[in-house]
């Protein structure tokens, strides 16, 4: 059994028994990760194209020469047209949703102009990279979701990263590029592939912004590159909790558990309920799902590592334990989930509902399923159109003649402010402008 069915009374025997999901990526491994990340950067950082191109026949099985980092403009239209027209269809239905989920939130994000008390503007970031993962999956998903959001933003110039290996990069892959408009493709991965978008080499061009998630190879090196390019984040594997009451199917929660396992032996699927009985029945059916799912080793993995299914004594106690974890994902599988939500205050994205399965949100709901990971939904938030943005403040009045009523004293303050802390020439150009004297 891979997940053991556990009555926890309080919080803090439930934190023992979560506590190997908190610390997940924690272990020995992370400052060998550390070290190997920080060398591959440096060899590419100094080596460009050459150095690229031995990292991603060594890494990712690159056939390609040279002139193969970059792909033909064309290639993405022509995968389109060769993909199954049902896949074409569901590609467009998504980026759709996708779009004008997030043109709505752009819509929100207005410049204040400058007045007495200053203003702001909204700026796009001028070229942005995507990273989509390669490994044992495919994520067309990922371009949709990351690409779309940035077109609407306005972002000038898009690319992708991702592994080409052996047989080069997938036509669904290339099929979602031409979705969202993508501008450049380039059929390398990995943390050769981060170092040489942030630096640039004869081929790539040095980009302002990498976003999308990857193994913690990936994760580390968008650690070290922060500061030369921007990131969304830094992602760690993926998430669900689904708090449940005795209304819940225990048949979907089982499937929405498993649906996350399957991604890596890394992934974690924890269950909160209030109802023993659910929880015995959810364990009966992901033993039973598990004999037909073509992942089942792995997502057995995961569960055995970082699954749980804890029966708390309300569901009050497992939204507290819910927060405590700050899951990317959250499942809502109660009889009132708006009420539940509204006491939640760290999920990436809160699934409201039995009817709403992660999976939704993972292809087409709408909201970009880049979501913070590992806990930090404490502080961070999904990629939404602001992370290809910029606020930059607006000082004074647009109009040479316009007066700020209080612009005297704004300059006497700073002028006495700068001097206790010692900065005479910040006093002086404060001072110097001063209509009055005091």
């Amino acid at each position: 059994m891979p997940t053991l069915v556990t009555r926890v009374r309080d919080l803090g025997q439930a934190k023992k028994i979560l506590a190997p999901i908190i610390a997940r990526g924690q272990d020995d491994e992370a400052l060998s990760v550390r070290n190997r990340v920080s060398e591959i950067i440096a060899s590419v950082r100094t080596g460009g194209n050459a150095s690229l191109l031995n990292w991603a026949r060594t890494l990712d099985g690159f056939q390609g020469e040279e002139e193969d980092l970059e792909l033909p403009s064309d290639i993405a239209a022509k995968a389109w047209k060769t993909l199954l027209p049902e896949l074409r269809e569901a590609l467009s239905f998504a980026h759709d949703r996708i779009k004008k989920t997030h043109e709505t939130a752009r819509e929100g994000l207005r410049d204040i102009f400058p007045g007495p008390r200053g203003g702001s503007r909204w700026t796009p970031i001028d070229r942005v990279a995507v990273y989509v993962p390669g490994g044992t999956a495919l994520y067309p998903s990922t371009v949709l979701m990351t690409a779309t959001v940035a077109r609407v933003a306005g972002v000038r110039e898009i690319s992708v990263l991702t592994p080409g290996g052996p047989q080069g990069v997938s036509p669904v892959i290339l099929a979602a590029c031409h979705a969202a408009s993508v501008d450049r493709i380039f059929p390398v991965g990995g943390v050769h592939g981060l170092a040489a978008l942030a630096f640039g080499t004869e081929t790539l061009p040095a980009v302002d912004q990498i976003v999308g998630p990857g193994n913690r190879y990936v994760a580390e090196a968008k650690r070290q590159l922060y500061g030369t390019i921007a990131i969304d984040m830094i992602a760690g594997p993926t998430e669900v909790v689904v708090i449940a009451d005795r209304s819940a199917n225990p048949r979907w929660v089982a499937a929405d558990l498993l649906a996350q396992a399957e991604h890596d032996k890394q992934a974690s699927a924890v269950l909160l309920t209030d109802s023993e009985e659910l929880a015995g029945k959810v364990a009966g059916e992901i033993e039973s799902q598990l004999a037909t799912l073509p992942r089942a080793e792995i997502a057995r993995g995961a569960l055995e590592r970082f699954g749980a299914l804890l029966v708390v004594d309300s569901i009050d106690m497992a939204a507290a334990l819910s927060d405590l974890l700050a899951p990317e994902h959250l499942e809502l599988c109660v009889g009132d989930p708006g009420a539940l939500a509204k006491k939640i205050k760290n999920a990436g994205a809160i699934f409201m509902g039995s009817g709403v399965p992660e999976a939704a949100g993972d292809y087409c709901y709408g909201p970009s399923h880049v979501l913070p990971t590992n806990g930090t939904a404490r502080f961070a938030s999904p990629v939404g159109v602001e992370t290809f943005m910029k606020r930059t403040s607006l000082l004074g009045l647009p109009e040479s003649s316009g007066t700020i009523p209080d612009l005297d004293r704004i300059l006497e303050v700073s002028e006495i402010l700068a001097r206790a802390e010692g900065l005479e020439g910040h006093a002086r150009s404060a001072g110097l402008r001063r209509r009055t004297t005091p």
